[in-house]
Order: structure tokens, then C-alpha cells, then sequence
């Protein structure tokens, strides 16, 4: 009886399919490969498949490892155990997997096997073996038998084996493409092939063009096809001109030797012919280096780039003489999808065309994905001020040589090290630690070391070297590790660290397979490679050097820390292995899933205008999507990059903080790894050739540009009212223009960014500090006030410090009356002078030419004349002049703010913006509402993820509901919190979390108000918290304002929270047990709320309380819902039948063990919380 065909789907197998894939295990299963935990299995396999139908359903399993499952034979050494005893000798860990376990549905065990099988040979290009061992005489059963043939012994092998040896070959599945020369017969072949990709070609030369061309062939143009069984199914057409110069102007091309073959003659090293003599680029790692070219301002750093890039041309240039062009490129090329993995296949047969010839090079727009051909070639960085509309890729003749073998250091190894190494920086630390290996196999302290080198054609052509991960407790605790990992499947030995990687750029395609046969010959199966910020001193740590292989690694998020009371846990706190402080870093991770998963690479040009919140949230999220590699963001920032100034605490305070970032958070991601910064503003925009302007005449083009620039303090414009009349403000004529455009006395601040805070303390510190001047600041913003207590902390003299305020909006900046009589106050008790409700009328008398000597103020009262030496301008804050005319004067629809959609679309298709700079379309009608008044890191990630559809193939077919619905105009909503923290006058520090919306008179609030610490007796100190409890009894607004020191990450996670997950918060309060809500909050039982996975948990609870118990009795959710349809409040009664339905029903028990799950799981964070069992 013949089964029914199905259709089915491969994909890579997840931990989730493991409880569907045991429902296929058989008794045969365990005969042939034993009893096995499939967890395990699926965790530490180089690549496991899994089959699912139409419905999802799991059809079939396979997971295959880089050595074979016997327990006696080490995996470092399955080679020694092979090839003695069969004939095998071809194969190699580069060639070679093992087929280690395999479950199918009896019915479609055929077809599951196959399918596997065929899609492992399409997934690793350079496999051409799998094997399987199974038990001496065991029945593998028709399936396995009719894909796998047995191995036969050597000669010279006379022993006998408990198990058997088979193997399955590439070519009888996948087999490698045919290739010859082109004829033009062979059109009618290639042309559909053509015309199915693009109809470009047909309709720019016509419908013969193909034809045309292979006619045309010569001793510079070739043209090879590969056909199968004498149809076409490939076309390849190369050329041997090549213009080099333009090139080498637009890429770095000196990893590869400016693509020119050297005369020069040298002594041979070994019988071989070696490899190119390249080194490992320091520019494979796009860094985030100034590329400002503003010429009157030229940093130090901008000099020696110039200098530098000067000199390699130069030096390129002098070799030109006696070097010749060793390059020929590829002009076209197509392959049908169904054999587009074998796209290698056709290299070796043009560079038999030109013998003479090292590189094949291949250009590509940078909005064509990445095709299977391309991931072998080696992608060459660009030049920094490279406006080439072409990605450039290079493949080397040395790439088809498959001799790359991997094994430990020895010491003979020394001198090919030290070439390979010899232009990295930090080469000195590897031959340190290499000699330290050779010598001890172990650091001075006793930590193992392990060092391997990979070897072609018997050159040193790469190197790693790690040690054994100790902090790994400290790893788990503060980085999601877990989001690619079991850790419990993890042996603590199996956890290694990174410390040097250097790979021949020739090599650059074996980099992952260098990293899986460290992995395999180490014995480990997690690789952990550290990135440090540029200010870090890295005291006390082991060195580290850039590695060549960081982009095959996948970037891990940190996590949020829990602040633990540790003065009342004691020995209840956890370990001090993750509590020790450290410098903070970037991390980044390779385990044995990853190995064989290659990234999505894109190429497209996104270039993000402006280091806010919103522009860094949207790079943060691309960044850290796992599956992606982004080769082309750019940062066009005026100060570069934020975070990357060392850390000051007067600087961080200054100016108020979102907290969407911190200065570790910058540390934790280290972005300048991967983003390209441009150092400078936005002065122009050419949407036609897609190119910004940035200040100093640098160009950057875009595909994709992303507007974040924000809004900035601006210098108020003054009235030019002469007070000697005593005006009043009513009385004076306003000014027409919004931008201040005269003379500006020199110490006239506006801050923004971190650079400004860092200039303006430097003021400060320096002659500002030991004078008599006043400080005048003129503004009535949270930042105004922050600044006061900046020069106060500072040493400044209250009695020096004038805070001048213009009318003052309806609601204030605090919106409680409670904390702005205490700023008062506090600023009264430090000796500030405090002006309310006036209006800049002019700077030194309208000489504002001169030293800043005075500033003049109207009121609706009597003018006010300040002597001062320094003027802060906190006002008002407003889209940059710069910016607002580089985007009106492209044509973007412009009405006080950058309209946009409820998708971030501008007018147009490639322009998208996102923050305060922007409004939303008026067909929406919420004219008060924009991006302003919700989070910023929120808004970020809406960004990027409106982004990603267009480039995640994960993504595909979700579309946008304003896309779906193009009628339905509703604005975004977003959940997060708005928060701010910074240090009031006195002292105070002060946090404000909030609903997203409007800000609206504190009395408007609907809910309950719960305060502590608020006496109004002045002899008691502050110590004022406010929670705002919305009518659901949910934690909707928290303020504080104290000297005490503040738990701000713990403080935040109690935004949204019901109030009985604050231990009945409510009925405490009620009852006056809580006198104080910082000491409330410090108490050992809500460190679980604080959890950074405390949300999730919750999340699996609702999940509990949503799903039906069975198909007909409905969910918790649902009977309270049908109740709430009938009356909207629920009567006591009511609420008794639903808790005796929770009681009754099975919720209750498995969220009991879903809580006690959550806190053993999470026991090295919360070992405060007692468990069943203890005593």
C-alpha cells in the first residue's frame, strides 16, 4: 500500500521540537543509535533538521555532529580511529559530517531520510561525506540502507569492531556541476533563466543579447556554462580588464595586494607554493572611528587617517611599477534556483581560463541580496569616503584548494605565526601567549590554555587562541546567554574564551570551520569573545586582540541587574562570583548550533542622521538581530558615537537622563564594531542620487535614510528691548524670527550631547571656577535646574548662580506642587538667586561682539539686569536650523515638524524619521500628539522593526496593519514608560516614570495617590515618594525626589505592576504599615519582582488563565469576561464564584509550579526565597 505524498518543509531544528520529535522514536531508533536525550542531541549538533507538513506537524528528525557517536573514540580524534581501518582517506573535517541520530514517521521514513539528506549537502557547500556508524550487524531498515553504503576495511586492517562504517556521498544527491565552455546553442537554455531573474538585459540589448555575447568571446572575455545531462542551467561570462586604480581609490585592497601579482622573487619557504602573504585587515571590523572632513576642524585622529590612507596609496602606487594586474571579474552571471548552491562549481573552470590570474573579483549593487555565490567570496571594506554605488567581493585561486587543516600549536609553529601576525596590532600579546601555551599549556595563574593554528598547503595561514571561561556564573547572570543556549546541557569545561583570532583574509571562507574544529579539537561547545569599550584601561584582564571572525559570531544583550539590599539579605545574597564588579563590555557567542547557520548578510546603504534615543534604539535593534549581518550603517552624529567618553559623574548628571541608555549600556554594545561614523551635521539632502551633505563637504549615500536628528536647545532670541525705558513684555514687539543668527558672545552654552557637557565643565573647571563672574542660567526645564546643582556640586557659590525663568507653562516641568515648592526651597537654602517670569531682552547692551558682561530681561513687571560671566540656554528646545533647511529644501513635507505616517514614512518611500523631530500626517487628526510623547528606545525599536520586514526572510508575509487597513488611521500605541532622573538643587536626586500621552495637570489623574515622606515640616528631611495608582490598580506614576541614593533600575520595574504583585500594596498602605516606600521597595520579598524575567513569567501566567482547560469549558478569562459584559463592576458574589473556579481549577497548581519553577531556574539571582524540601 503506497502512502500518501506530503507535502513537507526543512528548517532547522529547535529545542521545541524535541517533545514531537521522542513521539518518533521506535525501538530501532535506540538499537541503531542507543538511548539518547534529544535535548542534548539537538544543543550539540553541528546541524540537526527537522521535517514538518503543511499543519506544522513534525515528519522527521536528523542531527549531524562533526564526529561520530562513539563513546570511546575521542572527538579530536576520530581521524586516528578512521583511517587506519577503512577507505576513507579523502575525507576530512572540512568534508566531513556524521549522522548521529535519526526518527521519521514510519510512512515517510523514505522520503524524511532523502529530503534530510539533500538539504545537509545543499546547506554545506564543502560536505561531500556523511557518515554513519551504527552497532555490528544492527538492521538499519530499508531506508538507511538505501542512502548509506557500507565503507569497506583496508588491507592492512586485520581486527575486528563492534560497529560498521557508512557512508553517503555527495554526488548522489547534490552532485557538483558540470561546467565547459559556452556555444550558442546554448541561449535557448539560458535565456529563460535570464528573463525569470531580470528582463533588464532582454530590454536594454535586446532579445538575442546572450547569444551576442558568447558569439563574441576573446582572449579577455570568456564565458563557461554548467550544464546538466547537456541542458544549461549556468552561465558565467568573465573579463580580464579590470580597472584597478578606481578600486583601490574606493576599497582597501591591501589585504589582497592591491589585486596585483608581486615579481619580486623570494626564497621558497617549503616545497609548496605558499600562500599570498596577506594579513588580517584591522578593517574588517568597521570601527567607530572620526570621519568628520569638516577641514577647519580636523581632529588629530582625522590627520593620521589621512596620512595614513595617503601613504598606502602611495606605497600601492610605487609597486605598480613592478607588479601586474592578477584580477579578472565577473560580468555576468545566472544559475537556475534549483541548483544556485553549486554556484562554486563554475569558479574552477574560469580560472583555468586565465592561469595567470590570483582574484576573481565581483561587483554588486548594494540593494541585491546576497546570493549562495557570494557567501564564498570575501566581501573588501570600503574606503571611509567611498561613494561607489557597488559592493566589491573577491574570491582567491587559493580558496579552491579544500587543504585546510586544523590542529594544536606546536612549537615549530612559532615563525608562521609571527607572519601571519606581523601587521595585527596587538601582535606582541599573541606570540606572548602562544610561547606561554608552548611552555606551560597553562597562564601564570594556573588557567588552561588552549592554541591552534590552521595550516594550508603547509603554511600558517590562521590561529586561535582561548582560555577556559571561569567567570561563566558571572556570563550567565549578566548577558542572555540562554536566548542560544541550554546552560544545564553545558558542562562548566565546555564554556571556552576568546582571547586571539587571525585568519590569511585568502581563508576568509574557512573562518566558521576554524571556529567549529576549535570547538570539536578543544572539546568545548561555547565560544565567548569579550568587546571593550575605547576609554576601557582593561586593568587587571587578559589581552585581548581584534579578531577577523567577529562577524560570525552573534552579539549577546545584557541583562538588567537586580540592586540587592546586601546590608539585610546577608547570606541570603547571591554569590559574590555575580555580584563582583567589572568593567563593562560587549559580549559576543558561538556555540555548535551556530557553526553551520550562516547569517543573512545585507548590503544595503541605511544611513541613521542623529545619536538620539530614537537613532540609537534603531541601530541597537539591527545590530543585535542574531540572524543578520548589516554591512553598511552609517552614523551621521555631530559628536560620533555617545559612550564613548570615559566616565564622569558630574558629566552624566549634568544634563537629565531618559534612561532609555546609560554610559554601560553604550559599553554593553559596543556599536562602533559595526556601525560606520560620521562625525558632523546634516546640511543637505539630494534625494534624486540619494546622497546627505554633511558640514565640511563629506557626501554619504544612502539607500535607506533614517531621520532621528531629535530636537536641540537653541540660543534664545533676544527682544532687543532697552530696559532703561522699563518696557514691560507685554509692551515689547516680538521678534519674527525663531533662529538667533548674529554675533554670539563666546561663553554662550547650549547642551545637548555628552561632547557639549564635556566642553562646558571643562569651562567650568578651569578659569570659570577660581573667578567672580556669575553663572547665569535662563530657562525654566528640568535641565536648568540640573545644571544649577552641576556648578553647585561643582564648588560654584550659590551666591554666583542666577536661574533666570521665562513664564513658567502650565503644567511645569515637575508637575507637582509638592516637589517645585522643594526646588524652591532648596534652591533658596543654597544661595541661588531665583527670577520667575522673564523674557531675554538683550546680551551686554546689543554688544554682543564683546566678552559676555551682562544680560537684560523684560517682565510684565520691572526689567532685570544680570551682570554674568557664563549664560546656559535651557528654553526651549527646537529642530536644528542646519537640519530643518537640509530637509525643506529637499522637498520633505515640512509643517513645524517632519510629517510622517503612523509607519515612519516620509513623502518619501526611501526617507524614514522617527522622535521629536517629527509630527504625525494631519489626516490622523492628533495634532497633539507625536513621537515626543512616548518612549524613545520604544519608538526606536517600532523603527527597526518596520525596517526588517523589508530584509528578514524570517519576516515574510507579515505586513504592517496600517498597511493592511490603509483606511484605518489610527497612530502607534505604545506601552512603555516615559522616564527622566537627574540631581535637583540641594542635592535631591529625582525620578519621574509616567503613562506615555500628554502631559496633563496632575489633579486630571484618575485613580489613587499613595505617598510617603511628603511632611511639610522643613526640619524633617525629604525623602518624598508618590506612586499613582490608575483606576485598574495598576502603578502608573512614580516620583521621587531624595537624597537617598536611588534604586532606579529596581524602581522601574514596578511601572504597570498590579498592586497585589507589591505584596497587597494597597491594603498595607490602607492600614498604615508602609511609612516609607524606599524601604518598602528594599524588603528581600521583591527582589523577584525586580527580576529582568519577572515580565516573562507573568506573561506565561496570563498564557495559564487565557487557554481553556478543554474544548468545551471555558477559560478563566472567558467567565470573566461574560460577567463584565453583564455589569461592568463585579458584585462579591461574583468574585467568590471566580475564585472558587480558580481553586477548583488546574491553573492553580501548575502556576504554583510555574512560580516555583521560575524561582529555582533563576535561584543564582534569587537565593533569598526558600524552596520546598528546605529545612
Amino acid at each position: 500500500m503506497t502512502s500518501t505524498p506530503e507535502v513537507i518543509q526543512a528548517r532547522r531544528t529547535e529545542s521545541l521540537d524535541a517533545p514531537e520529535i521522542l513521539k518518533l522514536v521506535s525501538a530501532s531508533t535506540e538499537k541503531l543509535f542507543g538511548r539518547v536525550n534529544v535535548v542534548n542531541i539537538i544543543e550539540k549538533a553541528s546541524l540537526a533538521v527537522t521535517l514538518v507538513n503543511a499543519n506544522i506537524e513534525v515528519m522527521g528528525h536528523a542531527a549531524f555532529f562533526d564526529y561520530p557517536n562513539l563513546p570511546h573514540v575521542d572527538q579530536s580524534k576520530w581521524e586516528e580511529w578512521m583511517y587506519p581501518k577503512f577507505n576513507c582517506d579523502k575525507c576530512n573535517p572540512l568534508n566531513t559530517l556524521f549522522m548521529n541520530y535519526f526518527v521519521s514517521k514510519s510512512d515517510f521514513a523514505h522520503g524524511c531520510a532523502t529530503e534530510i539528506i539533500r538539504t545537509v549537502f545543499n546547506a554545506v557547500p564543502f560536505l561531500h561525506y556523511i557518515f554513519l556508524v551504527v552497532p555490528q550487524g544492527a538492521e538499519t531498515g530499508s531506508t538507511l540502507s538505501e542512502l548509506f553504503a557500507p565503507v569497506a576495511f583496508k588491507e592492512s586492517f586485520t581486527g575486528k569492531l563492534n560497529v560498521e562504517l557508512q557512508v553517503c556521498h555527495r554526488h548522489d544527491h547534490c552532485a557538483k556541476l558540470h561546467t565547459r565552455p559556452a556555444r550558442v546553442e546554448d541561449h535557448d537554455d539560458l535565456a529563460p533563466i535570464f528573463n525569470r531573474q531580470s528582463d533588464v538585459l532582454t530590454s536594454t540589448y535586446g532579445d538575442f543579447f546572450l547569444a551576442e555575447l558568447i558569439e563574441s568571446q576573446d582572449e579577455t572575455n570568456k564565458c563557461v556554462v554548467a550544464d546538466v545531462k547537456g541542458t544549461a542551467v549556468g552561465f558565467m561570462s568573465v573579463c580580464a580588464t579590470v580597472d584597478i586604480d578606481l578600486l583601490r581609490s574606493c576599497f582597501d585592497l591591501k589585504p589582497f595586494n592591491g589585486l596585483r601579482k608581486l615579481q619580486v622573487e623570494t626564497t621558497p619557504t617549503s616545497n609548496h607554493t605558499s600562500p599570498p602573504s596577506a594579513v588580517p585587515s584591522e578593517e574588517k571590523i568597521p570601527r567607530s572611528t572620526p570621519t568628520d572632513e569638516q577641514e577647519e576642524t580636523k581632529s588629530e585622529q582625522d590627520v593620521i587617517e589621512e596620512a595614513i590612507m595617503e601613504e598606502e596609496l602611495q606605497v600601492e602606487e610605487g609597486e605598480s611599477g613592478v607588479e601586474e594586474a592578477s584580477a579578472f571579474c565577473i560580468q555576468l552571471f545566472c544559475i537556475d534556483e534549483k541548483y544556485e548552491m553549486r554556484s562554486l562549481d563554475l569558479l574552477p573552470a574560469v580560472f583555468e581560463l586565465f592561469p595567470d590570474k590570483d582574484y576573481c573579483i565581483l561587483t554588486v549593487p548594494h540593494l541585491v541580496p546576497e546570493f549562495p555565490l557570494l557567501q564564498s567570496f570575501i566581501r573588501v571594506t570600503p574606503r571611509k569616503h567611498s561613494t561607489l554605488s557597488q559592493e566589491l567581493y573577491i574570491f582567491h585561486r587559493w580558496g579552491l584548494i579544500e587543504s585546510f587543516h586544523v590542529r594544536p600549536c606546536v612549537a615549530e609553529d612559532k615563525e608562521g605565526v609571527k607572519s601571519l601576525v606581523a601587521q595585527v596590532n596587538g601582535a606582541d600579546d599573541i606570540i606572548r601567549d602562544f610561547q606561554q601555551y608552548i611552555s606551560d599549556r597553562r597562564d601564570t595563574d594556573g588557567t588552561e590554555m588552549q592554541c591552534f593554528v590552521a595550516k594550508s598547503m603547509d603554511q600558517v595561514v590562521g590561529i586561535a587562541l582561548l582560555r577556559r571561561e571561569e567567570d561563566i556564573e558571572y556570563i550567565r547572570s549578566h548577558y542572555n546567554i540562554e536566548d542560544f543556549i541550554y546552560f544545564n546541557h553545558h558542562r562548566r569545561d565546555e564554556h571556552a574564551h576568546l582571547h586571539h583570532f587571525a585568519l590569511n583574509p585568502v581563508f576568509q571562507q574557512y573562518s566558521k570551520h576554524l571556529l567549529k574544529e576549535v570547538l570539536r579539537l578543544a572539546h568545548k561547545s561555547c565560544l565567548y569573545y569579550p568587546v571593550y569599550p575605547p576609554h576601557s584601561r582593561q586593568e587587571g584582564l587578559k589581552p585581548h586582540t581584534t579578531i577577523t571572525a567577529l562577524n560570525d559570531l552573534v552579539p549577546i544583550r545584557a541583562r538588567r541587574q537586580i540592586i540587592y539590599p546586601l546590608d539585610q539579605l546577608r547570606g541570603n545574597a547571591p554569590s559574590e562570583r555575580i555580584l563582583k564588579e567589572k568593567e563593562p563590555f560587549s559580549l559576543t557567542h558561538l556555540n555548535r548550533k551556530l557553526t553551520l547557520e550562516p547569517k543573512v548578510t545585507i548590503n544595503a546603504r541605511i544611513v541613521v542622521v542623529g545619536a538620539s534615543d530614537v537613532g540609537i534604539s534603531f541601530l541597537e535593534t539591527l545590530v543585535f538581530c542574531p540572524h543578520l549581518r548589516f554591512n553598511n550603517l552609517t552614523l551621521i552624529s555631530t559628536h560620533g558615537l555617545p559612550g564613548q567618553l570615559p566616565p564622569d559623574q558630574l558629566r552624566s548628571t549634568l544634563l537629565p537622563s531618559s534612561l532609555c541608555y546609560t554610559q554601560e549600556d553604550f559599553s554593553h554594545m559596543a556599536l562602533g564594531t559595526c556601525v560606520k561614523v560620521v562625525e558632523g551635521k546634516l546640511t543637505g539632502l539630494d534625494r534624486t542620487n540619494k546622497v546627505v551633505k554633511v558640514t565640511g563637504g563629506a557626501f554619504v549615500p544612502y539607500d535607506y535614510l533614517i531621520l532621528c536628528t531629535g530636537r536641540q536647545f537653541q540660543v534664545p532670541v533676544p527682544t532687543g528691548a532697552d530696559i532703561s525705558t522699563l518696557v514691560t513684555t507685554s509692551e515689547v514687539t516680538m521678534p519674527k524670527v525663531s533662529r538667533y543668527m548674529g554675533p554670539l558672545p563666546s561663553t554662550v552654552f547650549t547642551l545637548t550631547t555628552e561632547k557639549d557637557c564635556e566642553n562646558a565643565l571643562r569651562y567650568i573647571r578651569g578659569g570659570f571656577l577660581s573667578g567672580q563672574g556669575n553663572a547665569l542660567i535662563y530657562g525654566n526645564t528640568l535641565e536648568a535646574f540640573s545644571i544649577v546643582q552641576t556648578l553647585l556640586a561643582l564648588g560654584v557659590p550659590g551666591s554666583r548662580v542666577v536661574l533666570v525663568q521665562p513664564p513658567v507653562p502650565v503644567p511645569s516641568c515637575f508637575n507637582n506642587p509638592f516637589i517645585e515648592d522643594a526646588v524652591a526651597a532648596a534652591l533658596k537654602e543654597s544661595g541661588v538667586t531665583s527670577h520667575i517670569g522673564f523674557t531675554l531682552a538683550q546680551w551686554n547692551d546689543g554688544q554682543t561682539d564683546k566678552p559676555l558682561w551682562r544680560a537684560t530681561f523684560t517682565s510684565e513687571n520691572k526689567p532685570l539686569s544680570v551682570d554674568c560671566e557664563a549664560f546656559f540656554c535651557f528654553q526651549s528646545k527646537k529642530v536644528d536650523y542646519a537640519a530643518f533647511k537640509a530637509i525643506n529644501d529637499s522637498c520633505l513635507v515640512f509643517d513645524g515638524k517632519l510629517v510622517v505616517d503612523a509607519d515612519f514614512h516620509t513623502n518619501d518611500p526611501s526617507i524614514r524619521a522617527a522622535g521629536s523631530l517629527t509630527k504625525f500626517q494631519r489626516r490622523y487628526h492628533a495634532h497633539s500628539w507625536t513621537h515626543a510623547n512616548f518612549n524613545s528606545k520604544e519608538v526606536g525599536m517600532e523603527l527597526a522593526q518596520s525596517m526588517l520586514t523589508l530584509f528578514d526572510p524570517t519576516l515574510d508575509g507579515m505586513v504592517l496593519d496600517t498597511e493592511k487597513s490603509p483606511d484605518v488611521l489610527l497612530i502607534p500605541i505604545y506601552s512603555q514608560p516615559k522616564t527622566v532622573l537627574t540631581v535637583l538643587p540641594g542635592g535631591y536626586n529625582y525620578l519621574q516614570v509616567s503613562k506615555p500621552g500628554l502631559n496633563i495637570p496632575l489633579d486630571a489623574h484618575m485613580g489613587r495617590e499613595l505617598v510617603t515622606g511628603g511632611s511639610p515640616n522643613p526640619d524633617e528631611e525629604v525623602n518624598y515618594f508618590r506612586l499613582h495608582v490608575n483606576q485598574h490598580q495598576s502603578v502608573e506614576t512614580i516620583t521621587c525626589y531624595t537624597r537617598q541614593k536611588l534604586d532606579t533600575s529596581n524602581l522601574l520595574c514596578l511601572y504597570g505592576l498590579h498592586e497585589r504583585y507589591l505584596n497587597n500594596l494597597l491594603q498595607r498602605y490602607d492600614e498604615g504599615l508602609i511609612t516609607d516606600f524606599y524601604s518598602f521597595f528594599r524588603e528581600s520579598w521583591c527582589m523577584a519582582v525586580f527580576h529582568d524575567r519577572f515580565k516573562d513569567f507573568r506573561d506565561e501566567i496570563r498564557e495559564l488563565l487565557v487557554a481553556k482547560p478543554s474544548v468545551d469549558v471555558p477559560s478563566l478569562e472567558d467567565k470573566v469576561r461574560k460577567m463584565i459584559d453583564e455589569d461592568l463592576v463585579l458584585s462579591k458574589d461574583q468574585r467568590r464564584v471566580l475564585t472558587d473556579s480558580y481553586c477548583a481549577s488546574t491553573a492553580k497548581k501548575a502556576i504554583e509550579q510555574r512560580l516555583l519553577g521560575f524561582l529555582n531556574y533563576n535561584s543564582y539571582h534569587l537565593p533569598m526565597y526558600a524552596k520546598p524540601g528546605m529545612t
